[in-house]
């Protein structure tokens, strides 16, 4: 039996006057392209946040008449459900081009970030706003051809399943296509939020800045999503390719122990008990599946994290960020039961230093012969961070004596032009007991030649903000240390620009209802982080970095009166 939406919606009214108050500026915007008659294309979605936004069209002379012809639409069709979301928008700032100019553009565009939607007619009949697009991959990167193609089979998919075309768009039909924005609004039950029109931002609600309570939403959400992908025996559910909901078949260790770390980090604002059951099985997962001992000559009982997944690697990073997992799970839950494994995980990092300082990165598990000298730069710094939190544990000088001899070798190679969050991490971690110059300025130039980039950075990229709170913490600690000397001539105030621009861009790559709804599978994914460029990408290890970043963000930059900052002081007057 069809309902009507605004039975269903209790905001609908809400959203309908929200759009009509932007006729002016619709008409305004679109002027140029339609003349003096004016005309309305009006869009409205709507989900019940399990399966895929069925969406509805419409062109009328008003707003007002658009409007009333989708929502009639809607109630065709529309069924009786506990939940319903919804999004009304109109068509602004229509640009026409050939398929040359438009396969040029798109071309040139990175994945996923042309973010704009298309008519295939100059009437609006075959129309589809950005998020139908670029969730549904009518673009195809072509690995054959110097251009991009349209996907005609994804397409007509999508146009027949959501929006109930009768007919097949044929290859013929397409002659010129005119991009768009959407100017519009969100609705859920009787909340209404406006939504970025245009840009690098469209589509998602429009927030001045990511203030602590919509921050520790993300935080909540993203850590329960990881919570939720941890099976009963403690491994996760590596991620998916979200617009089809595609599982990724794969596995790495590494990022089962480095999702750990981040999940607890969570767990100290959130304090949820869900969380930590899963962080406990993932962890026992890790030791039981993860961890090797091994008999070393020089080092005796070593442990290393080998990956079967991959070769039977022994990885230096993997050794890294599991002992940062159980440093971090023995400090924050006081318990001291991985004590054992921790120091040999230690000792298996410490038996792959060389004695000019520098880590073999790669060893062959059956041997602890050298496979690979050198894969990724990020495992140095995981390995020499993890030992520094070791030594926080247990004061023993073996391992702050290792991570002096490689931080001289990182000093010495200009390490910083690598521009790694973990070697900030650990830069923070070792001026702690050796508050050394030298050591504060390799963290200063580790983040200064990367700053411009970052602040223009197109892409979500998550751990440009944990690069940038890490140096923000540096900086605080110089400035209580009476080293603010070492700060002239460094561009602190634009580090406190770019974190917040940072803080606030990286939340396009969040499943916002508003976002998610236009996937496959909305309720899913709702909550996680994902990567755009790369499919839309929701993987653990891209969650951990938005997570942990945001974490840090929390905690350590908004302000005392605000509710992090209460809650920060909670936390340590526990």
């Amino acid at each position: 039996m069809p309902w009507k939406i605004e039975e269903q919606l209790k905001g609908f009214s809400l959203l309908k006057q929200s759009l009509l108050s932007k006729e002016k500026d619709i008409a305004e915007k679109n002027r140029g392209f339609f003349g003096r008659k004016q005309k309305f294309i009006v869009f409205l979605s709507v989900s019940d946040g399990s399966k895929r936004a069925s969406v509805y069209s419409a062109s009328a002379n008003t707003l007002e008449a658009g409007i009333k012809m989708v929502q009639q639409l809607c109630s065709k069709n529309l069924k009786s459900s506990e939940r319903l979301i919804a999004r009304l928008e109109a068509v602004v700032s229509p640009e026409a081009m050939t398929l040359e100019e438009f396969f040029t553009l798109s071309t040139k565009t990175k994945k996923n970030y042309l973010r704009k939607g298309i008519s295939f007619d100059e009437q609006f009949n075959l129309a589809f706003m950005e998020q139908e697009v670029l969730s549904n991959a009518f673009i195809l990167k072509s690995t054959k051809k110097t251009q991009d193609v349209l996907s005609l089979k994804n397409i007509n998919a999508y146009a027949k399943a959501h929006r109930g075309f009768q007919y097949p768009i044929l290859e013929t039909h397409i002659k010129q296509v005119i991009l768009f924005n959407t100017i519009g609004f969100f609705c859920e039950n009787d909340s209404v939020e406006e939504l970025e029109s245009g840009g690098l931002n469209h589509g998602r609600r429009k927030l001045p800045e990511a203030d602590a309570d919509t921050v520790f939403q993300v935080i909540e959400s993203s850590s329960r999503f990881l919570a939720g992908e941890v099976k009963e025996n403690g491994a996760f559910t590596y991620g998916y390719f979200t617009h089809f909901y595609k599982e990724i078949k794969w596995y790495n260790m590494l990022r089962h122990a480095s999702t750990i770390y981040s999940m607890i980090e969570a767990y100290t604002l959130t304090k949820s008990t869900d969380l930590k059951n899963s962080i406990d099985r993932a962890v026992e997962y890790l030791i039981d599946q993860g961890i090797v001992l091994k008999s070393h000559r020089t080092y005796g009982t070593a442990a290393y994290v080998v990956d079967e997944k991959n070769d039977n690697e022994i990885k230096l990073g993997a050794n890294g960020v599991a002992l940062l997992a159980l440093c971090k799970y023995t400090s924050v839950f006081e318990d001291t039961s991985y004590m054992h494994v921790m120091k040999a995980l230690g000792r298996g990092i410490q038996s792959m230093q060389e004695k000019d300082g520098r880590f073999v990165h790669i060893l062959y598990a059956e041997d602890l012969q050298v496979k690979e000298a050198f894969r990724i730069i990020y495992y140095d710094g995981e390995a020499a961070f993890a030992l520094m939190r070791l030594y926080e544990l247990d004061r023993e000088e073996s391992w702050l004596r290792t991570v002096v001899r490689t931080f001289d070798y990182f000093i010495e190679h200009d390490y910083w032009k690598h521009h790694d969050h973990w070697l900030s991490y650990c830069t923070n971690e070792l001026t702690k007991y050796l508050p050394e110059d030298k050591y504060f300025q390799f963290g200063l130039k580790n983040v200064q030649r990367k700053l411009e980039f970052i602040y223009h950075r197109e892409t979500t990229y998550p751990t440009f903000l944990e690069l940038l709170m890490a140096a923000h913490h540096m900086i605080e600690v110089m400035k209580q240390q009476g080293k603010s000397y070492l700060l002239e001539g460094f561009p602190t105030e634009r580090v406190y620009e770019t974190i917040e621009k940072r803080a606030l861009y990286q939340l396009n790559g969040y499943f916002f209802p508003e976002t998610a709804m236009h996937m496959k599978y909305p309720n899913k994914i709702e909550g996680a982080f994902f990567i755009r460029h790369h499919s839309f990408r929701t993987r653990i290890d891209d969650i951990e970095h938005y997570l942990s970043g945001y974490c840090h963000y929390y905690m350590e930059y908004l302000g005392e009166e605000s509710p992090a900052g209460k809650q920060k002081e909670m936390i340590l007057n526990d």
